[in-house]
C-alpha cells in the first residue's frame, strides 16, 4: 500500500481504538441484553414489567448507547475491510459513503423509535389478557 492511501494519519490507530472502545461496551452489554430475554422468556420478569423497564430513561439511553457502540463498531470494522480490499479510490469513496448514509439511516431510524414514544403504543400485546 503507498503511503498515500494510509489515510490523514497514515496510521490504523484511530480504527483499532474506537473499535476496542465499541467491543468493550459490546462485550458488557450483550450478556445483559440475553439475560434480560432469557428471564422474560422463562417467565421471571413480566411483560408488563419489561415494558415499564424499556420506556424509563434510563434504559432508552443504554440502548442508545448499545446502538451507537454497535454502529461504530460495524462502521471501523467494514471500513478497514473496504480500505484493504476494495483498491480503486473511486469504488472505496462510494461504498464508504453508500455505508455511511446506510448505517446514519439506521441510527436515526433506531434512535427515533426508542426515544419518540413514551410508552409503546402496540401496548403490552401478551399482557392483554392477564
Amino acid at each position: 500500500m503507498k503511503h498515500q492511501d494510509l489515510g490523514t494519519a497514515h496510521t490504523g490507530f484511530h480504527d483499532w481504538y474506537w473499535q476496542r472502545i465499541s467491543a468493550v461496551v459490546l462485550l458488557f452489554s450483550i450478556p445483559v441484553l440475553m439475560g434480560i430475554l432469557l428471564l422474560t422468556y422463562n417467565g421471571n420478569i413480566s411483560f408488563n414489567q419489561l415494558n415499564t423497564w424499556l420506556t424509563h430513561p434510563i434504559s432508552k439511553a443504554a440502548s442508545i448507547l448499545f446502538l451507537f457502540a454497535l454502529l461504530t463498531h460495524v462502521w471501523t470494522g467494514l471500513k478497514v475491510i473496504i480500505e484493504d480490499y476494495v483498491h480503486t479510490t473511486a469504488a472505496r469513496v462510494i461504498l464508504l459513503n453508500i455505508l455511511l448514509l446506510l448505517l446514519a439511516g439506521f441510527a436515526a431510524y433506531m434512535s427515533y423509535h426508542i426515544w419518540a414514544e413514551l410508552t409503546y403504543t402496540w401496548g403490552c400485546i401478551p399482557c392483554e389478557g392477564k
